[in-house]
């Protein structure tokens, strides 16, 4: 049996590109926004399935092929702190071939890295000059028993497609990580983008034979994007619960001036959608609390104006984008996490907040009830009154946070990374069972 998949990279980004931050001058990108029109235009004519999300994929599938040669199709952008490094791969392999528009992690003997583009680097002339290579990629994906195609760039996603259509008897798994509601986006443009990828991403789903997601909350959203819920099947993310333990509080605190004071943290995006502001707001009415931002995005510049305004600037510090190594640090810093989300497909960060033995505060939306379960607490999402009144009551009560940071420590271990992949590795190996001969 052979497999595709996709390594874990850095940051944290499974949404789109957002053109018009990241390209300068409206005629780029406007032809930015016209090629990912017509990449997504083009899929949603293919009939077959993708997948999105790429956390852990290198050791998921090292654990399951034991035979063989696996194939990694990876897509730049992920950021988690618990992939298994491609040695690990390589030692269970023996043989492993990494095919990526970009490899920035150090060679390893034995390891072929072939890059999709002409160049080690991930932008529009990699995503064309792949994109120019569809048939020739898809001929020899077509070979393949079993595809677990992860995080895919839409320059990459038509060889996919077409790789199924040369071998119709080739079984596709959708690993789902959600996506953000076309009216939470900003830019007009992205709003349609997303709309079509929501419904190319529907349409594939639909022919699947399997589709993975990671919380209960996702599966009702496919659900009622008329997908068959029997092939829908809920199996969370995983933690590397020691590495979140491990790391220097008392060097974060320092840093920042914290002192004592009761620590909130926010780890993710700073995109309108997120509602930073509202935790800033929130932080502002309690006294004795402080609020670390780690993260990047669009919104930066206007969440630090607010905090000029509020007269916070002792209170909130931003981190900025902080390296992977450095996370743990921040976790054990931190006495709880919180964010102000609308919407979430699982919400890593509660379970790192969970691997380091901290509580969460999340909004009463999307999957992050479900993510937090008993180690955490939910208010009215919006409700920046009510958010400021848990913050205080977990600040203060410590009966409360000692019995809710006693249930993240037991809940820790049902998201061990390794159970996780076990779990994963029976659930691929019973799909393929089930093959057709």
């Amino acid at each position: 049996m052979k497999l595709i998949g996709g390594p874990a990279t850095v940051t944290t980004i499974h949404e789109f590109i957002d053109v018009d931050t990241v390209y300068r001058g409206k005629i780029r990108r406007y032809f930015m926004h016209l090629y990912y029109k017509m990449i997504y235009l083009s899929l949603a004519m293919l009939n077959d399935t993708i997948i999105v999300h790429t956390h852990d994929t290198i050791r998921l599938l090292s654990q399951y092929s034991r035979n063989g040669q696996i194939k990694i199709v990876p897509l730049a952008s992920i950021s988690n702190p618990v992939f298994l490094p491609i040695e690990d791969c390589k030692r269970k392999l023996g043989k492993v071939s990494v095919y990526t528009f970009s490899y920035e992690r150090p060679p390893v003997d034995g390891i072929e890295v072939r890059l999709l583009g002409k160049r080690n680097g991930h932008g529009i002339d990699t995503n064309l000059q792949a994109l120019l290579g569809t048939f020739r990629l898809a001929r020899e994906l077509a070979k393949f028993e079993l595809l677990l195609i992860v995080n895919p760039d839409m320059g990459s996603m038509p060889a996919y497609h077409l790789a199924n259509r040369y071998n119709p008897k080739l079984k596709v798994m959708w690993t789902f990580h959600g996506m953000t509601p076309a009216p939470y986006m900003s830019v007009r443009k992205d709003r349609w983008l997303m709309r079509a990828r929501r419904m190319a991403s529907i349409r594939s789903m639909r022919r699947s034979g399997l589709i993975h997601v990671f919380s209960h909350s996702m599966k009702n959203e496919v659900a009622r994007w008329g997908v068959d819920p029997s092939k829908v099947v809920v199996m969370p993310l995983g933690a590397d619960l020691g590495r979140m333990a491990s790391g220097n509080g008392r060097r974060v605190r320092e840093k920042y001036s914290i002192g004592d004071r009761f620590l909130l943290l926010y780890v993710g995006r700073l995109v309108n959608f997120k509602h930073v502001d509202e935790l800033i707001r929130a932080v502002s009415k309690v006294d004795g609390v402080a609020l670390a931002v780690v993260g990047g995005g669009p919104e930066r510049d206007n969440l630090e104006k607010l905090v000029a305004e509020l007269h916070a600037e002792e209170r909130v510090k931003f981190a900025g984008v902080v390296p992977d190594g450095e996370l743990p640090g921040y976790y054990a810093a931190c006495d709880a996490w919180a964010t102000a989300s609308r919407h979430e497909g699982f919400c890593v960060p509660v379970i790192e907040a969970v691997a380091a033995g901290k509580p969460s505060i999340v909004p009463e939306l999307a999957a992050m009830p479900e993510t937090a379960e008993n180690a955490g607490m939910t208010y009215r999402s919006g409700d920046v009154e009510e958010l400021a009144e848990k913050i205080k009551t977990l600040s203060e009560d410590r009966a409360l946070y000692e019995r809710l940071a006693a249930s993240a420590k037991a809940s820790a271990p049902s998201f061990e990374m390794s159970a996780v992949m076990e779990r994963y590795v029976r659930m691929v190996e019973e799909f393929y069972r089930t093959r057709p001969s």
